[in-house]
């Protein structure tokens, strides 16, 4: 079994393409945000690297939050485990950069998979591509400002 992470290349255009590997949804685990933390300082730091592009493996960009986190702080009551550095990493370092991240979505984007990719510079989707903030259904805030920011982007009809 492949070990989930995140992986960064850059190719001789300029761009650096982040990749998350978790599966079967490239779910945002504690390691998962640190290492995209991690692999964004380095592309803010390289001088070769002009633009970001951020993605998921494997036809998916990232199904959210990692659920089996919160499930291990229920049985154990070990609030430790959750990650404190995804506001940090959402606001500070993708939203604020000084070079262009771009999300390529496919497969799905929820929770906080998409609420990842609102915070990028631009999003490209396939036709296919899922989006949704399903923890609305469950009576769940989402916690990095997606019901916020999902209505700027995409506009909001009446009568919804």
């Amino acid at each position: 079994m492949t070990k989930a992470g995140v992986t960064i290349e850059v190719g001789s255009n300029g761009v650096a393409i982040i990749r998350t590997f978790n599966p079967p949804l490239n779910a945002l685990s504690p390691s998962i945000i640190t290492a995209l933390k991690e692999k964004y300082a380095e592309a803010m730091e390289r001088d070769d690297v002009k633009a970001i592009v951020l993605t998921g493996e494997g036809g998916k960009f990232s199904g959210g939050f990692d659920i089996k986190v919160l499930e291990t702080i229920h049985k154990n009551g070990d609030i430790s485990l959750l990650p404190d550095l995804s506001v940090e990493l959402i606001n500070n370092t993708i939203e604020d950069a000084k070079k262009p991240s771009i999300a390529t979505i496919q497969g799905l984007a929820l929770g906080g998979g998409l609420e990842l990719a609102m915070r990028c510079h631009a999003r490209i989707a396939t036709p296919q591509t899922q989006l949704g903030l399903l923890e609305l259904s469950l009576g769940v805030i989402p916690g990095l400002g997606g019901t916020q920011r999902l209505p700027r982007l995409v506009g909001v009809t009446k009568g919804c």
